[in-house]
């Protein structure tokens, strides 16, 4: 759903709640290979298991973490190698790539 901005231009949801970015790369300790379990507050959607040996899973369930997951998720949920070595494909909302990209440049040259 699209809403009318300050001076008429348009924005969304996704451009304007608060995205949670990690403090560092190195702290994202999340699993690199088998199967997460999302808990219900990230994967309300309904699909709850991802595979990570899976490239659409691991896009998947990053792109959630990215979006709708705090830090501590993020911590817990996302490798901080496979984020910048997947990155490409990865494909979160525009506002939070922007986050991620300005506070980890080298995200801007994982592809």
């Amino acid at each position: 759903m699209c809403m009318e901005g300050h001076g008429g231009a348009p924005f969304s949801y996704a451009e304007t709640r608060p995205y949670e970015v990690a403090g560092s790369l190195s702290e994202l300790q999340g699993p690199e290979h088998g199967v997460v379990v999302l808990p219900l507050e990230l994967a309300w959607g309904g699909r709850t298991e991802f595979d990570l040996d899976d490239d659409y899973d691991r896009s998947a369930v990053y792109k959630i973490v990215l979006e709708e997951g705090g830090a501590e998720h993020q911590r817990q949920l996302i490798n901080g190698r496979l984020l910048v070595e997947h990155w490409d494909e990865i494909l979160p909302a525009r506002p939070v790539r922007a986050l991620w990209e300005r506070r980890f440049p080298q995200l801007r040259h994982a592809a």
